[in-house]
């Protein structure tokens, strides 16, 4: 097979794995991006700094066709965030003249990605997505419902809500708990001008350590044909924090039986994260999210035996693929990215979460596995060492300590 190119956007620690992985046999990364995320310093990929899709939409797609067009073989797309996956999505089409769009169609993309579209749509289909009310409806409910949460609709700011500042809200409202109807009402009260972009959830008791990825790869024919599972360890923050440890982890085959339902009603082709969390007081498990695009730690699944980039990759380019599932013991490999979780379980677990605040030899005891995958040095990509020390202070200022 001929080694077509692949062009990652954007390049944080998703968009650093791909490159990582499908670099380092020989296949030519572009990496993509609006500004020097750490993966734009991968030796294994050109770095090519690109218009920002949330604001010059149709000028990102224009660039991203015209690099396409001047390659010798078409390449395959991978967008690794919501944003570029949705804009990807939107131009599919359009794009699969020149690559081989990584991404749903855009009427599942936008479907996922939109929390209170998704969760209408897994409560008439029961895909163990939690209880979910409007604005109009969590003023019915009773004490009992109690402790509910208030999330934002999106992560981040989609690239259609033109004009509408969310981005401060979101990233500091990603998830409010609200125990009682007096806390309910003055969260309405306060937050009138953002709620139409607010959903009301009921709680589900736990941490991060609480959340259980089911990751796959799924063909044009909507038929998945890679499965790895795994755990959360631990998150920044602690309760709703992106991933910083994780682990290979086995599940109950309700949670994959539950994907492949999704993933064939839905119609879904690509890369996703489906994120299950188990209720620490019942033991139940809910579907929090699906990411549909590569993951942050997207970059374990090699090490577990099911290669989820290459899979993806073969497939897309018309190679037939074998289903391949991961089979590895609990906590047999675990993937780190290692700069954040010093720093975090040495300080600022402290404030955040103290359970996790660790000596040097308890948090080095923590990290021991038959493989560990070090997300700053896989594959020998030295430079990330360098270039994750800015990525890690820029963290810090951004992120609140508690």
């Amino acid at each position: 097979m001929s080694k077509h190119p692949i062009i990652v956007y954007n390049c944080s620690y998703n968009g650093l794995s791909i490159i990582q992985e499908l670099g380092s046999i020989g296949i030519n990364c572009i990496a993509l991006d609006k500004k020097y995320s750490v993966g734009a310093f991968s030796k294994y990929a050109k770095f090519k700094l690109c218009p920002d899709p949330i604001k010059q939409e149709k000028g990102f797609i224009e660039f991203l066709y015209k690099l396409c067009e001047r390659l010798p073989l078409k390449p395959v797309l991978f967008p690794t965030n919501d944003e570029w996956a949705l804009v990807t999505a939107k131009y599919k089409e359009y794009l699969s003249e020149v690559s081989f769009p990584c991404i749903s169609n855009y009427e599942t993309t936008s479907t996922i990605l939109s929390k209170d579209l998704f969760y209408q749509t897994g409560k008439k289909r029961n895909y163990l997505t939690p209880i979910t009310w409007t604005k109009d409806e969590v003023l019915l409910i009773n004490n009992i419902d109690f402790p509910i949460v208030a999330k934002a609709k999106y992560k981040s700011l989609p690239y259609y809500y033109e004009g509408v500042n969310l981005d401060k809200y979101l990233k500091k409202n990603r998830l409010v708990v609200l125990h009682d109807k007096k806390q309910l009402n003055n969260y309405i009260i306060k937050n009138q001008e953002i709620l139409p972009h607010v959903v009301f959830q009921e709680y589900v008791e736990g941490l991060s350590d609480s959340m259980f990825t089911v990751g796959i790869y799924a063909d044009s024919n909507n038929e998945i044909k890679a499965v790895f599972t795994g755990r959360k360890v631990r998150g920044y923050p602690a309760d709703i924090g992106d991933n910083i440890l994780g682990e290979s982890h086995k599940v109950p085959e309700l949670l994959i039986e539950n994907t492949v339902r999704i993933v064939n009603e839905m119609s879904f082709e690509g890369i996703a994260e489906f994120e299950y969390k188990k209720d620490e007081k019942t033991g139940d498990y809910s579907l929090i999210e699906i990411n549909p695009r590569p993951w942050s730690w997207i970059g374990i699944t090699p090490y577990c035996g099911v290669n989820i980039p290459y899979i993806a990759y073969k497939s897309l380019l018309g190679e037939e693929v074998s289903f391949q599932k991961s089979e590895m013991a609990n906590g047999e490999v675990k993937y780190v990215k290692i700069y954040q979780d010093f720093l975090n379980c040495m300080f600022r677990y402290r404030y955040n979460h103290k359970p996790w605040n660790l000596s040097y030899s308890k948090w080095k005891k923590s990290l021991k596995a038959s493989r560990l995958v070090v997300a700053e040095n896989n594959k020998g990509d030295w430079p990330i060492w360098f270039a994750s020390v800015p990525y890690l202070f820029g963290k810090l200022f951004t992120q609140k300590l508690h």
